[in-house]
């Protein structure tokens, strides 16, 4: 077996030369089509089909083997069943080729079978030298190489590869198809499309790392089904940031019940999609639900153009779709802002004074009115001084059928390549306005098709902007209990850590009778709160364990006799009383840590109490904390105002809310064996932030 250096993810996607096992004069089979597109897009090389008749296929002379070809093969593309699959790829090894890409299926995911054959190709090919797509993918492109290497039904109908700064790596090769196929009708360039299939050898980061380094690819979309390599993942996502390459992702399994039920209410919540979200907006990339909403914001991205403030402009020749924009906009919190008295000076000779307010109207532009040269006529002069207002951090163009509506295509591209922010056209005209979509798809413009699409868009745009924030935390170094033992820590203990770190909880004695919580209540002097402790009960208020508001020796022993009754009816084993003040709070909040198996330490924090798995209005971000993401994090509640004072109640110390959570992460780093950490109830109490309850588990 002859033995060759591995090559890089560059060379693999750049070959030379590219045979095709399995090539077929029939276009109607798989091997056919695929000729038939690399003979319609021809690389530099030479393409050699590989077919036991040697015959000429598409009047291209095939080659029974690869040693019959007469010039070597830098990439091999497998189109065979699987039963020759393994034959091909010795084939490949023995006669030096770099990359087999295998289109061919039937393999790990048909079961342990499939998956054993599956890694003695990988086996093979990695001791010849050789890498491998696949396989049960659906190929390649790299337009500026001129290689379909694809066997993309979309490919059928595609005259040039759309060339473009748009790179893309999917873990599916029917939906890089439908992106690729939507990016012809709105003018997408791409700049490489790899499917990855089973990644049994080349994975996801591997074409990530490559598209970060790619100096023709400006824009990054994936498509994941699962992160393969997690560690190395979020080093790409903070090389990629670091690079100034926008990262957009559609992640399916969202909802996969994965999401564990176990001891605390923070694992319940921090589920395997809410820690990939977490790590992803950390590291500021782009969420979106579907591939063509990201579709529609790599081409705004292209551009250059982030969202700076939320304010949305919207424009539209119809008052009443103006009307409903603003509805949806503002539902998710992209309010369309009042426009500043020098914006609308600049707008005096364009629209009367009843009309110088958001939504714009086409309808009653003066198009006799002097243009500005940089945005063309009238109607680009109106929404380039819109644009320009501080106010504004996007705008959406709204074309329903009206007249010259490819003046108003051309107007919102001359106005969206100028104005900086991303101007999102919304072709809402069916086929009455095809003349528009030219003009868009000739531009390479890009436009979505309804205004729903418009709103998840430019909601997926803000949202990264709204959570970036400079990730780490500034060092520090707790004096930490080294008698916490491990296993379920009991809130005693937990309280212990937290003061350790610097958390503040609430007044409170250990009792470990009932005489001894008398003696702690009097001490306390003030109404209290007295809770089971145990080493087994995690939830206490479940099983009836914890008293409120006692008052008074005979309260005080009542309140026990009743939780000792309700634990050993529960099941539970009873070591003692805990005893700690009364407070009335404002809000309750719910800050934790949870270990992601994938994405390590995260913290938590959320509307907090009984009601905290129904509410789940959780923020998470991974630990360690900077106290500008824990800010954000507070930004993203949707209890936010029961911070700010609501109904009169006094507003939170919000530094010290935020160095909490800080604390909480910092905790993380230094306790690499604190798996997890509630403090629930977090009190608002005043204003002043302390920790109520308190459990963690230490390995």
């Amino acid at each position: 077996m002859t033995q060759h250096p591995s090559p890089s993810i560059k060379e693999l996607l750049h070959p030379r030369n590219v045979a095709i096992f399995g090539a077929s004069g029939d276009e109607t089979k798989w091997g056919g089509r695929l000729l038939h597109y690399m003979s319609k897009h021809r690389i530099d090389g030479q393409i050699f089909p590989i077919n036991p008749k040697g015959e000429k296929l598409l009047g291209i002379q095939s080659y029974p083997t690869l040693a019959d070809c007469p010039e070597r093969v830098d990439m091999a593309i497998l189109l065979v069943p699987k039963s020759r699959a393994l034959a091909s790829v010795r084939d490949c090894v023995a006669n030096g080729v770099a990359c087999a890409v295998a289109i061919t299926s039937g393999f790990a995911e048909t079961g342990p079978e499939g998956l054993a054959l599956e890694q003695q190709l990988v086996r093979e090919a990695r001791a010849g030298g050789m890498r491998l797509i696949g396989p049960n993918c659906m190929g390649l492109l790299n337009t500026h190489h001129n290689l379909a290497a694809t066997t993309a039904v979309t490919m059928a109908y595609v005259d040039k590869l759309p060339t473009g700064p748009i790179g893309m790596a999917s873990q599916s090769g029917a939906l890089m198809g439908a992106m690729l196929a939507r990016g012809v009708d709105t003018g997408a360039g791409f700049s490489t499309m790899v499917t990855l299939g089973n990644q049994a050898d080349i994975d996801q980061n591997d074409v990530f790392q490559y598209l970060i380094d790619d100096p023709l690819t400006e824009v990054i979309a994936l498509y994941i089904e699962a992160v393969r390599g997690s560690e190395r993942f979020v080093e790409l996502l903070a090389r990629a940031r670091a690079a100034g390459k926008p990262v957009l992702i559609v992640k399916s399994g969202r909802t996969a019940a994965g999401e564990r039920a176990v001891m605390s209410h923070t694992a319940s919540l921090a589920g395997a999609w809410a820690s990939f979200e977490a790590v992803c907006r950390a590291h500021g990339a782009y969420l979106f639900d579907n591939v063509f909403d990201l579709l529609a914001g790599a081409q705004l991205l292209a551009r250059g153009h982030a969202m700076r403030a939320p304010g949305v402009a919207v424009f539209s020749g119809s008052g009443g779709g103006g009307a409903l924009f603003v509805d949806s906009l503002d539902e998710i919190g992209l309010p369309l802002p009042a426009l500043s008295e020098q914006t609308k000076r600049g707008l005096e000779e364009l629209l009367p004074p009843s009309h110088r307010e958001l939504p714009i109207d086409f309808g009653v532009i003066n198009h006799g009115a002097e243009p500005d040269p940089r945005f063309g006529n009238a109607v680009g002069t109106a929404m380039g001084r819109v644009l320009e207002d501080e106010a504004i951090g996007a705008g959406i163009v709204f074309l329903t059928t009206q007249p010259n509506m490819d003046m108003i295509a051309e107007s919102t591209i001359r106005v969206g390549e100028h104005c900086g922010k991303p101007l999102l056209f919304v072709h809402g005209a069916s086929t009455v306005g095809d003349i528009a979509r030219q003009v868009l798809r000739e531009k390479g413009y890009g436009y979505v098709e309804s205004p729903n699409d418009a709103v998840g868009v430019l909601a997926a745009l803000w949202r990264r902007q709204e959570t970036l924030a400079p990730t780490g935390a500034p060092a520090s170094s707790f004096d930490l209990p080294k008698d916490l033992g491990t296993g379920y820590l009991a809130e005693p203990n937990a309280r212990r850590l937290l003061a350790a770190a610097g958390i503040p909880v609430t007044p409170w004695r250990e009792a470990a009778s009932v005489a001894q919580a008398v003696e702690a209540a009097a001490a306390l002097q003030s109404a209290v709160a007295i809770k089971a402790v145990s080493p087994t009960l995690i939830h206490k208020s479940d099983v009836g364990a914890v008293k409120l508001n006692i008052a008074g020796e005979a309260a005080v022993r009542r309140a026990c006799e009743e939780i000792a009754a309700a634990v050993e009816q529960a099941g539970h084993e009873l070591t003692g009383y805990l005893v700690t003040t009364m407070l009335r709070p404002d809000a309750e909040l719910i800050v934790g840590l949870q270990r992601d198996p994938e994405f390590g330490p995260m913290v938590m924090v959320g509307a907090g109490g009984v009601l905290v798995e129904l509410m789940k209005d959780v923020q998470l971000r991974p630990a360690p904390l900077s106290p500008e993401q824990a800010a954000t994090m507070l930004d993203g509640l949707k209890c936010g105002p029961l911070l700010d004072g609501w109904r009169g109640g006094k507003p939170v110390d919000r530094a010290r809310l935020i160095d909490i959570l800080v604390r909480v992460g910092q905790l993380a780093v230094q306790m690499p064996g604190l798996t997890e950490l509630d403090i629930n109830p977090l009190f608002i109490a005043d204003g002043e932030p302390v920790a109520a309850d308190a459990r963690a588990v230490l390995a």
